[in-house]
């Protein structure tokens, strides 16, 4: 069902309308819908619509860096996935890839910094446990069943209560940690928020507020994704 709301198939049915206009002859209604619809990619590939999605979401977390780690009662490192990798460069091996490589390698950081084990949860996690080998650690705990955001907390939770686990390092990315924080709390435990791929980081130089870029494009299309998501979330657990 997503995919029939990802951006290629919302511009086929602007298109779709825009044509079914014309053909009505409502031309100016037509031409409306089409600047409306420059003016809406050209506002998603600003770092305005960036900042304007992360208010919708309660604001950008602020980065964590080893020492505030220290300065917590955190007990584990919990990496939620994000894509793999399967290549035949590998020997058919499964990596982490997309948003789990940097989530990994986040977590391997910290992990190395504050000597802090490591959970994997998501499918990807076989795939992630291999990558975090090559960073030189290995994984204490993998949950390799969950297929979403609120499945990686409920599945996680279970393991890590059992445990008597219950305070935990959150690592996933900038727009996806909101949403993650809600589910995990949701389900018992207590969360220190460790976001990566944050938007400013990916620039020499951090864009005027109305400087266009083609990365942010894709990357504000994510963040519309998470408010959505987000809303579905705070109605689901509230």
């Amino acid at each position: 069902m997503k995919t029939f709301f990802s951006f290629p198939f919302l511009l086929i049915y602007v298109l779709l309308l825009l044509g079914l206009l014309w053909h009505w002859q409502y031309k100016r209604l037509a031409q409306m819908v089409l600047l409306s619809l420059i003016i809406g990619i050209y506002l998603l590939s600003t770092p305005v619509m960036t900042r304007l999605l992360f208010e919708l979401i309660g604001g950008q977390v602020k980065a964590l860096s080893p020492q505030q780690v220290r300065q917590t009662d955190a007990q584990i490192i919990v990496v939620l996935g994000g894509g793999f990798y399967r290549g035949v460069e590998f020997n058919h091996q499964s990596h982490a890839a997309f948003r789990s490589l940097s989530r990994v390698h986040y977590a391997a950081y910290l992990a190395k910094k504050t000597q802090l084990p490591i959970m994997l949860s998501g499918y990807e996690a076989p795939a992630m446990a291999n990558t975090l080998h090559s960073f030189g650690l290995q994984a204490q705990l993998i949950e390799a069943q969950s297929l979403d955001t609120d499945q990686n907390a409920q599945f996680s939770a279970k393991l890590l209560l059992a445990l008597g686990i219950k305070n935990i390092v959150l690592v996933t990315d900038a727009w996806h940690i909101s949403r993650a924080q809600l589910a995990f709390e949701h389900y018992g435990l207590n969360i220190v928020p460790a976001p990566t791929d944050l938007p400013d980081g990916f620039f020499e130089q951090v864009p005027h507020w109305w400087s266009a870029r083609a990365f942010l494009f894709q990357y504000n299309l994510q963040g519309i994704a998470e408010v959505l998501g987000h809303v579905k979330y705070r109605l689901d657990y509230f």
